[in-house]
């Protein structure tokens, strides 16, 4: 009940909405989960909802129930369908189109998001080439597995380029990496930055309640299309499980302190990482053309991403500002680390060849890269 206040109060300083802070009643219903009562000016949030889903889902349907109270108190509207008023207050939220339906079928809506499954068939087909070129790319020959990266980074690209250059109408969601932490390790920072170098995503570090522990914890949003969010979160994941695994074959190499060593050598090595990756990005074909990495048979024109064909990717700009509409950038001063370390991780960096990593598996969401900011999402 404390935590809906401390939201509310937050979703209309973001948003700068002035509204008066409604009673907020946790009902046991399983049909609605969510509904505003104009009469006493109260919100009811399900405790079905509360319990099931993350806190993001619920923070969503409390924006649903809020537009209800915009339409009612500053709209002066009588209206309690989902018509054009509610729109507009949605509007007013950046409430996802996916939480604007009545409460009686929202459920249908949020399973089917929760569940990734919103990729088109098109979409799904994508995923599946470019991780069966990240699955070549464990092959033990080394021009063989950086070829298969290099290819699956082009067919990235160029789908990407493609959707925007014909101004497609592209569906955008997020997701987010919660580790249950109060903070955002340096590590997981460049991690991001390798996203947004290679990857066409937004990353926003933010925060999100846990109802369970009642605390809040830094988390990281991966926003973009369907298809580069899975495929920025598959690389998310591999990229820490091999981190861990490393260090853990590494770490009694090394008499510094613990956490210092720990952290130089996982900066080195993804430093090293993103090195390798500007390498094969930057290395110009042979000859105009290339060769598949599973039968070497020549291919059409190597495809290059040259600044001609940088197409800016305005809708995915208008989303980021819909969800956050307070965004800022913040500075940060740099770890401190062991030379050495570094200079070690850094040479093993530049050995990690992308491949397919043990992620979270759903029946038809898998995971993608892109170009991007890392923001940061404060309290005001």
């Amino acid at each position: 009940m404390k935590q809906l206040h401390v939201e509310f109060s937050d979703i209309c300083w973001q948003y700068n909405i002035h509204l008066l802070p409604p009673v907020f009643e946790i009902s046991q219903t399983e049909r609605q989960l969510g509904s505003w009562v104009a009469d006493t000016r109260t919100i009811r949030i399900s405790f079905l909802l509360i319990s099931r889903y993350s806190w993001a889902v619920t923070l969503n349907v409390l924006k649903h129930e809020i537009a209800h109270q915009i339409c009612s108190e500053i709209f002066q509207s009588k209206e309690t369908a989902h018509g054009e008023i509610f729109s507009k207050a949605c509007d007013l939220l950046g409430v996802p189109e996916e939480y604007r339906r009545a409460s009686g079928d929202l459920s249908e809506d949020i399973d089917y998001v929760v569940s990734g499954k919103q990729s088109t068939l098109q979409g799904r087909r994508f995923i599946d080439k470019v991780e069966k070129l990240l699955a070549l790319a464990q092959s033990a020959n080394e021009n063989e597995a950086a070829l298969a990266m290099q290819k699956a980074n082009e067919l990235i690209e160029k789908y990407n380029i493609k959707q925007l250059e014909v101004d497609q109408d592209i569906k955008y969601t997020y997701v987010i990496i919660n580790k249950k932490k109060k903070r955002i390790e340096a590590y997981q920072r460049q991690i991001c930055a390798i996203l947004r170098d290679f990857f066409f995503v937004k990353i926003v570090t933010s925060y999100l309640y846990d109802p369970f522990a009642d605390q809040t914890h830094k988390t990281i949003e991966i926003l973009g299309s369907h298809e580069n969010v899975a495929i920025a979160e598959y690389c998310y994941h591999f990229l820490e499980n091999q981190l861990l695994s490393l260090w853990s074959r590494n770490r009694r190499k090394y008499t510094g302190s613990a956490g210092t060593e720990k952290n130089s050598y996982y900066l080195g090595i993804l430093s090293g990482f993103r090195t390798k990756l500007l390498e094969q990005k930057e290395k110009p074909p042979k000859e105009g053309r290339g060769k598949n990495p599973k039968d070497g048979k020549k291919q059409g024109p190597a495809y290059s991403l040259t600044p001609s064909n940088l197409v800016e990717n305005t809708g995915l700009h208008d989303y980021v500002e819909m969800k956050f509409p307070r965004l800022r950038k913040l500075s940060r001063q740099g770890p401190k680390i062991y030379k050495s370390t570094y200079e070690e991780g850094l040479e093993t960096g530049k050995k990690i060849t992308l491949h397919k990593g043990v992620v979270r598996k759903e029946e038809n969401g898998r995971k993608l890269l892109i170009p991007m900011e890392v923001y940061s999402w404060k309290l005001p």
